[in-house]
């Protein structure tokens, strides 16, 4: 199987106070028809879901999401988040909350993702 991202950039948040991994898509992904060639994924979901990987939050984002046309659910400040509930992959469903970073339309901001029943 193709490599479908890489790992541009691993960093510590004091700000946040969390890890932050920026990866690059290597092949082409479009959310709400805007192409997206930049996710950051958050350490926020490890501390209570330590068995789910960025990997697998990248992969549900590549089968389930790309090419998808969602409304976000809730605004925080001017800021609109997206929350997808019970996304199925590999025989669970997951829960998923993002959005896209901060004056841009290319790059989304993976928060959280948990298992749901």
């Amino acid at each position: 199987m193709p490599e479908l991202f890489s790992l541009d950039n691993k960093e510590f948040s004091k700000k946040d106070n969390e890890w932050q991994w920026t990866y690059s898509w290597l092949i082409t992904f479009y959310f709400n028809t805007k192409k997206i060639t930049k996710i950051t994924i958050t350490d926020h979901y490890q501390q209570e879901h330590p068995k789910i990987t960025n990997e697998l939050i990248l992969n549900i984002f590549q089968t389930k999401l790309n090419g998808a046309r969602r409304e976000p659910r809730k605004k925080h400040g001017k800021r609109n988040i997206f929350v997808e509930e019970r996304i199925s992959y590999d025989g669970k469903k997951y829960r998923l909350i993002f959005w896209f970073k901060d004056g841009t339309t290319n790059h989304l901001w993976i928060r959280n993702c948990h298992p749901q029943d």
